[in-house]
């Protein structure tokens, strides 16, 4: 009788043991996701900010893109004109085929326009390489924003499943059957020490 007293508080120990463990382990989980699901959704924020601004950025140098292709275009009429009028002296007859100062005039303008649109094409050559470089670093961002929305997806989808999981430990407690041995005596039953009984605690 006395051994049974004794199993049972041992029983009742450990239980009450392993229920502040549990509870204090789920506590301490809850925590974790928590705090991490707040890091993610800060990040999530982020990223779509930044996607935001790069767009913004993008459509501003493609607009740059098409002034600087417009400006090239604008350029070429007036260099051909240029072109035109300077070959034409070329073929001025006897002494009025000389280098007077119309004719110097004609190729500096030739030369400005021949500069201007060399500036425009390198200005334009910097522009692509810049809107090249910022649709890489948004794709680098779709990608990691991607992730970011995956891992909060499955992080709250453990989070349900957790919630839905849980048993109350005092739920538990109380369904354990308070006798789940016969306390008969007989030739061929043996008490249990106490020893032993913390030995089976331990295993």
């Amino acid at each position: 009788m006395r051994a049974s007293v004794t199993l049972r508080e041992a029983i009742d120990a450990t239980l009450a043991q392993t229920k502040n463990e549990l509870e204090a382990q789920r506590t301490a989980t809850e925590f974790s996701y928590r705090k991490r699901l707040h890091e993610m959704e800060q990040s999530e924020r982020e990223l779509v900010w930044q996607q935001t601004n790069t767009k913004e950025e993008i459509s501003e140098v493609e607009a740059d893109i098409r002034n600087l292709e417009k400006a090239i275009r604008d350029k070429a009429a007036p260099l051909k004109v240029a072109h035109t009028r300077l070959e034409t002296r070329t073929y001025r007859p006897n002494v009025e085929l000389c280098r007077d100062k119309p004719q110097y005039g004609l190729t500096e303008e030739v030369h400005q326009i021949e500069g201007s649109i060399a500036s425009l094409k390198e200005k334009l050559a910097q522009a692509h390489h810049a809107r090249d470089g910022l649709y890489k670093n948004l794709y680098r961002i779709e990608a990691d924003l991607a992730c970011k929305r995956n891992s909060l997806k499955l992080d709250n989808q453990c989070v349900d499943i957790r919630r839905k999981l849980v048993v109350p430990a005092e739920k538990y407690v109380a369904q354990q059957p308070r006798d789940t041995f016969k306390r008969t005596q007989g030739r061929h039953s043996t008490p249990t020490s106490p020893i032993k009984i913390s030995q089976l605690d331990l295993a």
